[in-house]
């Protein structure tokens, strides 16, 4: 039996400049100020209940913006709006450093999640659209490592920044461990957050949007009832497990290493870094299990696996089998995106990708909102223990509601075609 290959060359010029945009991102948003934003916002005097509900924001707004942004993108170009979302993004995360009063801290996470949502509706067909059809398996996976690892290099930067700005002079009362605890440093590190996320924009600059069947789509002459919502609604279901097993942790890793384990900011983004750097490096095997498997029944496999290592997470009695569950269980969960998004455009005509794309964000939000907004009151009732066993029974859910609705689901016979520059 011939191998399977696990690397295809994709890299054109706008697909490197896209990975670098991508990564610069990551780095800002992802890496940096997840580390420190809770902290941040403990430093500040808030409880995790009302941590939670901050954190439950995003996923509002992101639900609200998910369907317009789909139509927008449709009518305009994903690219401009990857491009205006991005500024916004920003924005918002510039926000609660200059007013950290707690209404614009609810309103600053608010305009994050219209942004990002917008963002996230648009990325997926548009790097559809920079390959072919027999690429973007490859494309999609290649995307994910190099964004998890700029995320995992934001992680560990990230967790020591705040001594950083106290070496610096940005200090607060006490003595050092104290300053590198206080608002004012965690507010510098996040000042650096948002000037790299804001550098992205300097690659995207010189992005062109490809005419593509899928991403480029006039709205204009798109019958919307001749969409198929049934289906399209059907598709989304996965997203929605997906989106609550993400919301009642991905915000609390850095509260939950620290609480339980009482360890310092480096080494919480240091175990964070560790963790993206296998978030990026396991869905390297997508190719093979696709090719070998089919990619519902792939994506069964990886995310039992993550079931089985969430629930490991919970029950971990030392940090260092904490961090081996943590990486394995978050590493196989992010299987879920190069896998499931290649899925849902192969089954779909090409016209209805980006409403696809919308309507699934949607539902992720739904479930992410749901999450975020119970989790600080479990964390304060029940502790992390029980948090991490409903996230091993959310992900099997996740892996068998694909199974059902994708196995054996023809393809469409047109796909997406690009022509590459």
């Amino acid at each position: 039996m011939s191998a399977i290959r696990l690397f295809k060359p994709v890299a054109n010029r706008q697909v490197s400049l896209f990975m670098l945009y991508s990564s610069i991102l990551q780095i800002g948003l992802f890496g940096i100020t997840d580390v420190i934003l809770n902290f941040y916002f403990t430093s500040l005097g808030h409880s995790p209940e009302t941590i939670g509900v901050l954190q439950s924001f995003p996923r509002i707004s992101g639900l609200l913006i998910s369907i317009p942004a789909g139509l927008v993108a449709s009518r305009l170009g994903a690219y401009r709006v990857i491009l205006y979302a991005t500024v916004g993004i920003g924005a918002a995360m510039l926000m609660p450093l200059l007013w950290p009063d707690l209404p614009i801290l609810g309103l600053s996470r608010f305009l994050l999640g219209v942004f990002y949502g917008a963002q996230q509706v648009a990325i997926n067909p548009f790097i559809g659209g920079l390959v072919k059809r027999d690429e973007q398996p490859f494309l999609f996976s290649y995307h994910n490592i190099i964004t998890m690892i700029a995320t995992a290099v934001g992680s560990f930067i990230g967790g020591f920044l705040p001594a950083l700005m106290v070496s610096l002079g940005v200090r607060g009362a006490g003595d050092l461990q104290q300053a590198a605890q206080s608002s004012a440093a965690y507010r510098g590190a996040l000042a650096v957050g948002v000037i790299v996320t804001l550098t992205c924009l300097l690659p995207l600059m010189w992005v062109q949007e490809q005419r593509t069947s899928g991403t480029n789509v006039n709205i204009g002459r798109v019958n919307l009832r001749e969409m198929p919502w049934r289906t399209l609604l059907l598709f989304a279901i996965p997203m929605y497990f997906f989106g609550f097993t993400g919301g009642l942790t991905f915000p609390f890793y850095n509260l939950f290493f620290r609480n339980t384990f009482h360890v310092s900011d480096e080494i919480v983004g240091t175990i964070l870094g560790i963790g993206w750097i296998g978030m990026g490096i396991i869905p390297l095997v997508n190719p093979v299990l696709d090719k070998r498997y089919g990619r519902a029944e792939a994506l069964f496999i990886t995310l039992s696996v993550a079931a089985v290592a969430f629930f490991g997470l919970s029950i971990a009695p030392t940090l260092g089998l904490s961090i081996v569950a943590y990486v394995i269980a978050t590493s196989a969960r992010n299987t879920m995106q190069p896998l499931f998004q290649p899925l849902v455009m192969s089954t779909l005509p090409p016209h209805a990708h980006n409403m696809a794309s919308g309507i699934g964000l949607v539902v992720w939000n739904i479930g992410w909102f749901n999450a975020t907004t119970i989790s600080g009151f479990l964390q304060a009732e029940h502790g992390f223990q029980l948090i991490m066993q409903v996230v091993a029974a959310g992900v099997m859910l996740t892996a068998i509601t694909v199974v059902l609705i994708f196995r054996n689901r023809p393809q469409h016979v047109t796909g997406i075609e690009v022509q590459n520059p």
